[in-house]
């Protein structure tokens, strides 16, 4: 009996593990987005050699912060967002030709141009209360729920936090990276003193009536599964089913832990 009990458990764990697999997501740089990345880097002037960027902490964070720059001020707010395909998003020739997008658009676009470039990045959902009633974390499965897409760049010195509505950059005045948590610490203490604050855009956290009530998952794209599309995804909507699975990424999952 425990023998057969124990053969279940393995079986049902290993289904939960393809499953898990089956589903996971990357925004992948294909060959088509680095023609637009090129493109873009042309258009904003950056410099872009992989061994001059990663020189130094201070030239990581140079070509960082004028990349960020430029999305938040080119990637303009799209008012019918909620209406366009999700196909869309992560599409850099729509970002070239529409320059148009939102928080998700713009984080999807920094990621692919800091992996072009030798960066290791890790995506956030972030969700919050327009009031102030205090965030909890079930409240990710509620109806309606407000949330922003961010991310993180791992530079020599560590994660650092990137502004995705506004061009602030988590950089404390001892010019150390600093990541999401560590900037909702200081923010909750009111010792929210960095180097970079947003000159382009809005910083999202300007609209909470208390600045440090949201709570951070990592490796979650969406909750509705239409932005990153897995071999199984595909097959899925050419024969019109939709996608219902969350886009997760399950490397980026585990910095929750």
């Amino acid at each position: 009996m425990k023998k057969r009990l124990l053969k279940f458990v393995l079986i049902g764990l290993i289904a939960v593990v393809l499953f898990a697999f089956a589903f996971n997501g990357y925004p992948t740089v294909t060959d088509e987005d680095r023609t637009y990345i090129n493109r873009f880097l042309q258009e904003w002037k950056i410099p872009a050699n992989k061994d001059s960027i990663h020189a130094s902490f201070e030239s990581e964070v140079a070509f960082i912060s004028r990349v960020q720059d430029s999305v938040v001020a080119v990637i303009q707010n799209d008012s019918l967002h909620d209406t366009r395909p999700h196909d869309r998003v992560g599409n850099l020739k729509c970002y070239f030709d529409q320059r148009l997008g939102s928080c998700y658009d713009r984080s999807m676009f920094l990621e692919k141009i800091f992996c072009e470039y030798g960066f290791p990045i890790r995506h956030m959902y972030l969700f919050f209360n327009g009031d102030s009633t205090r965030i909890k974390p079930l409240d990710f499965f509620k109806k309606g729920l407000t949330s922003h897409a961010m991310m993180e760049v791992k530079t020599v010195n560590g994660w650092m936090v990137v502004g995705t509505n506004g061009n602030w950059l988590g950089l404390s005045e001892k010019n150390q990276p600093l990541t999401i948590g560590q900037a909702r610490a200081d923010l909750k203490n009111g010792n929210f003193k960095y180097q970079k604050k947003t000159t382009i855009g809005i910083t999202f956290f300007e609209i909470l009536k208390m600045p440090h009530n949201f709570k951070i998952l990592y490796g979650v794209y969406s909750r509705h599964g239409e932005f990153l599309y897995s071999p199984i995804e595909n097959a899925c909507n050419r024969i019109g089913i939709p996608s219902f699975i969350p886009d997760y990424n399950l490397r980026m999952l585990l910095y929750n832990f």
